[in-house]
């Protein structure tokens, strides 16, 4: 068996027997000081969804003849992909905001949701992704503003946003969803574009 970290050869320990024992059990001696995992290779294949489930890595069996090569990244890169993966969303979910309203405006109310249920889920990805950006750069949103309102205050602007898509959804008040997605919803993710361009800017580590 053969382990390359950033192309560098690691020892290889007896005790290794599943991918678990290498990610979870001897990692913090494998890699770099101040690098993290970027992506996991094994026999060509991407194995880096084990970064995130310890459970599945147990199942992937290690033998002599297993080639793994794990690509590593610094901090920075870590946040700044981050960043870059909230604002490539946003731009799609802006897209979709004018499918979905075309859809409902003319009737096709199950097919304008098809793709704008989808976005809704990524909406609470999005949310982990900034708890984890705020514990990984130690930030409180509350103390940092844009556009002369906290961060944390936007947040509840959205929730009050999706709240109001959820309630005229429920009551088939399509006219009235229609307007909240258009003008309501569609500014606040602009807005949120421009909070995520002023974090990839200003954040340091």
């Amino acid at each position: 068996m053969q382990l390359l970290v950033d192309d560098n050869q690691v020892q290889i320990l007896p005790q290794w027997k599943t991918m678990n024992d290498i990610l979870y059990g001897s990692i913090k001696d494998i890699l770099p000081e101040g690098r993290l995992i970027k992506k996991i290779d094994v026999n060509g294949n991407d194995y880096s969804e084990l970064m995130a489930d310890s459970e599945k890595s147990k199942a992937v069996i290690i033998s002599n003849g297993d080639n793994i090569k794990i690509t590593t990244m610094s901090h920075k890169e870590m946040l700044d992909g981050s960043i870059n993966s909230v604002i490539l969303f946003f731009n799609e979910f802006k897209k979709g905001i004018d499918k979905t309203a075309d859809s409902i405006r003319w009737g096709n109310y199950s097919g304008g949701f098809t793709d704008f249920a989808s976005y809704l889920t990524g909406l609470s990805v999005f949310v982990q992704i900034m708890d984890k950006i705020a514990q990984f750069a130690k930030l409180d949103y509350s103390n940092i503003t844009y556009k002369g309102k906290s961060i944390q205050s936007h947040f509840s602007d959205l929730e009050k946003v999706l709240s109001s898509i959820m309630s005229t959804q429920k009551d088939a008040d399509y006219t009235l969803l229609t307007d909240i997605i258009e003008f309501e919803l569609k500014p606040d993710i602009d807005v949120w574009l421009g909070i995520m361009e002023e974090m990839k800017k200003n954040i340091k580590l």
